[in-house]
């Protein structure tokens, strides 16, 4: 039989049992370990909940319907407009009842939700700057946030009401 020519001539060490096992245990190893990593990096950074307390939230739910009822029943219309200004935003709230009139003597309060991350909110007292008119101003960073509208009078929450707020 004749031997074939070929050009062909390996180099280097041969592929062996152990060799490939070493890169399979390597492979998995690494995958692990950055899995590890951004699991532990998920948790720290975001524990999930929406509420501090979500046990007193659900007690509290019957509460809340109430107090939806109660506002529904006033019938105030509440505009929010957005400036942007230097250091931040500029909130105006518009406090209307249902005659249209504004509402005066209330106490105003923003609080600005960051979705990704509590660590972003800011709670901001809003001032009087015109009967029915309250203002308040925060240092936002760029993106979508929520801003929470509570108004009261005396202790007493009247109205509240959730909506997006985009920070350029």
């Amino acid at each position: 039989m004749a031997k074939e020519e070929s050009d062909y001539h390996p180099a280097g060490r041969p592929l062996t049992g152990r060799m490939v096992l070493a890169i399979l245990v390597a492979f998995f190893g690494v995958m692990l370990a950055v899995n590890f990593i951004f699991a532990t990096y998920a948790v720290k950074t975001f524990s999930g909940l929406d509420s501090d307390n979500p046990y007193d939230s659900g007690l509290a739910y019957n509460k809340e319907i109430e107090a939806a009822r109660a506002q529904a029943e006033l019938g105030w219309t509440v505009d929010l407009t957005r400036t942007q200004e230097a250091g931040g935003a500029q909130v105006t709230v518009t406090v209307k009842d249902k005659a249209g009139q504004p509402v005066p003597g209330l106490d105003a309060a923003l609080h600005f939700y960051f979705p990704a991350t509590r660590k972003l909110d800011r709670q901001v007292v809003a001032a009087a700057v015109a009967e029915g008119v309250y203002s308040g101003a925060a240092a936002l960073a760029p993106g979508r946030w929520d801003v929470e509208v509570n108004l009261s009078r005396d202790g007493q929450r009247l109205f509240r009401s959730r909506n997006p707020l985009i920070v350029e």
